[in-house]
């Protein structure tokens, strides 16, 4: 009875793992999809005027 449930644990554990592992993502390199150009490294803000909003103090 306690080494069946062991078993199953140990199965269960070893499904999960394998799961997590194969779900990890995409093999190979990314590309850039034909109709848009490459804007990297883009610069964050984009605009120099200052930022507003809740919690900008303004």
């Amino acid at each position: 009875m306690r080494r069946s449930i062991a078993a199953s644990i140990l199965l269960a554990a070893a499904v999960s793992l394998a799961l997590s592992v194969a779900a990890c993502g995409r093999k190979g390199d990314p590309y850039l999809p034909k109709d848009q150009q490459n804007t990297f490294p883009d610069q964050y803000p984009k605009s120099t005027q200052p930022q507003g909003g809740i919690f900008s103090g303004s």
